[in-house]
């Protein structure tokens, strides 16, 4: 039903819906988004009424509509339909035999290109899948505005060089803590790029402020004496 309605809304535009998220790269946790759906659009759609940003206000509002709460993401919509949070993000593919993709950012009202394709068979294949559920639970749990694609490939980066063994994921999400609570040449301060896009800076999608935010939790987790105060 709500893939018919996406479909309906989309019109001439409309090309696929593709399962995009947590799902497709199997990080995904009970607290956070069940699903995520791209909706795929001709790479003309909407050139003349708005670009991205009209296509991102059109389906904020068609979502509006039909669901309550709608809530304003990033790039995406969430919503929740049944008990079941989906994440909803429009974006205009590019032309030719290519899974390029262009998204509205509306932190930064501006538009960014990516392959959503790249980003699952990067993480699904990192041997990092449970150290990446860890953090995203620890997010969840602490109500951070941690953007996901940014989390994955900052866990990949602190985590370079480090075991893939299974043993080692009490060690190795002890490490991205301790990491993450540093005061100096703290990761959070480095430049992680898109590897779908090099002028897609992930690290920009938060500010120092937010950072910052992260950082005062990652050093009160860092304090607690037992596990069950740091992911309960």
């Amino acid at each position: 039903m709500l893939k018919n309605d996406l479909k309906k809304w989309a019109g001439d535009c409309y090309l696929s819906i593709l399962d995009s998220g947590s799902r497709a790269k199997g990080t995904a946790i009970s607290l956070a988004s069940d699903v995520d759906y791209l909706i795929s659009l001709d790479s003309t759609c909407n050139e003349n009424n708005g670009g991205l940003k009209g296509i991102y206000d059109s389906l904020h509002q068609f979502l509006l509509g039909k669901f309550n709460p709608v809530r304003k993401q990033n790039v995406s919509f969430r919503i929740n339909l049944n008990g079941l949070e989906i994440d909803i993000t429009p974006a205009r593919k590019q032309t030719g035999n290519t899974n390029d993709h262009w998204l509205h950012v509306s932190k930064i009202n501006s538009w960014r290109q990516t392959n959503i394709q790249k980003h699952i068979t990067d993480i699904s294949t990192s041997g990092r899948v449970n150290e990446i559920k860890l953090l995203k639970i620890w997010r969840e749990l602490n109500k951070l505005d941690f953007p996901s694609v940014y989390l994955e490939y900052l866990v990949l980066d602190i985590l370079a060089g480090k075991s893939k063994d299974t043993t080692s994921l009490e060690d190795n999400f002890w490490h991205i803590l301790l990491e993450l609570r540093k005061d100096n040449s703290n990761p959070l301060t480095r430049r992680i790029v898109d590897p779908a896009n090099s002028n897609n800076i992930l690290s920009d999608l938060m500010t120092v402020g937010e950072k910052n935010i992260i950082i005062a939790k990652a050093k009160s987790s860092t304090q607690s004496q037992y596990w069950s105060q740091i992911i309960w």
